[in-house]
């Protein structure tokens, strides 16, 4: 099975996949790949060696090889070659002994430079400066797979290159090994959840502190709080514009308030695959714009769909990536 895994990720490197999929059809396991934003059949398994996948995958990954009625999720490094490619584990039931597993490989893009991950060369410095605050929340939005996680890290370790500021994360899991950043894994199974942690990351004097996703009310609420006492906040959530943002934190009943107080930037993103390339484009909404919306003034700002246009007419991507992001975009 270790043959199998590794000869998945030298493929995956080489071939740039996202993520591997091995699933259970009625006598036999598929892999399936991810590969600029679609899925592409790869191979079958006999049924006796999905089942003993399965179980190795979440061996290593630490995950309860018993347990087949919850999902699971684990993080675990790889060398492949001579390179160490860290890799996110997630099991889903599907029925009765039967599941499914994702992985998801985390650093697939750690060895192309920050500003080569967008389409304007200028686009990810103007990013850096908008975020270059010193208290407030900082909103990385989008969709699933639209590279929140990686454009945040990637400002966080800019930050941490300058070393002056001390920064905490609170995650679920690990998923980017980072120097001179101080990393807490929420781990529910040991009932270390994320309220006694933020309490106590609180009280350990940082200057960023960065909460993986807000999931729900609780965490909104909490994160909120801790951008108003003077600490910089970094966060990701799930929403389709940075307009339609603003509208579900309200739906949390977040006081107008506190949201026009705290709320520094919410950037919403997404990787377009065009052909055999792919990239970043986002819009975002300032502290003003912010405050103009949530007091029913008009604002006028950069969207997406507005960027798409744009490179649709000059050229530069194709109309059958433009029609998809389109679509998925209104």
């Amino acid at each position: 099975m270790e043959e199998l895994l590794l000869r998945l990720l030298e493929e995956s490197i080489c071939n740039e996949y996202t993520d591997i999929h091995i699933t259970l059809e009625k006598n036999h396991g598929l892999i399936r790949v991810r590969q600029f934003g679609k899925m592409r059949m790869h191979s079958s398994l006999s049924e006796k060696n999905y089942r003993q996948f399965i179980n190795y995958l979440k061996f290593i990954s630490d995950l309860d090889t018993n347990e087949h009625r919850i999902s699971q999720s684990g993080r675990i490094e790889m060398l492949v070659g001579e390179e160490t490619v860290n890799l996110r584990i997630s099991t889903l039931p599907t029925s009765l002994m039967n599941e499914i597993i994702v992985i998801r490989l985390l650093n697939s893009v750690k060895n192309i430079p920050s500003k080569n991950l967008f389409r304007g060369e200028s686009d990810y410095e103007n990013l850096k400066y908008l975020c270059n605050k010193n208290d407030g929340l900082i909103l990385f939005t989008g969709p699933t797979g639209s590279g929140k996680s990686t454009v945040m890290f990637r400002l966080l370790n800019d930050i941490s290159n300058k070393g002056d500021r001390q920064i905490i994360t609170i995650e679920d899991p690990i998923e980017f090994d980072l120097e001179n950043i101080v990393q807490v894994e929420i781990n529910e199974k040991a009932r270390i959840d994320y309220e006694p942690i933020l309490r106590g990351v609180m009280r350990c004097d940082p200057d960023v502190i960065m909460f993986g996703e807000i999931r729900d009310k609780k965490i909104a609420e909490e994160l909120v709080k801790a951008s108003l006492s003077g600490h910089l906040v970094y966060s990701t959530f799930h929403s389709n514009s940075a307009h339609s943002t603003l509208l579900r934190l309200k739906e949390y009943g977040i006081y107008k308030e506190e949201l026009i107080e705290s709320i520094r930037v919410i950037i919403n993103q997404r990787i377009i695959h065009d052909g055999s390339s792919s990239f970043i484009i986002y819009e975002y909404l300032t502290k003003d714009d912010i405050r103009k919306i949530l007091n029913n003034e008009d604002v006028k700002y950069k969207t997406i769909l507005h960027t798409l246009e744009e490179l649709y007419k000059e050229n530069l991507i194709e109309v059958e990536t433009y029609e998809i992001y389109k679509h998925s975009y209104e």
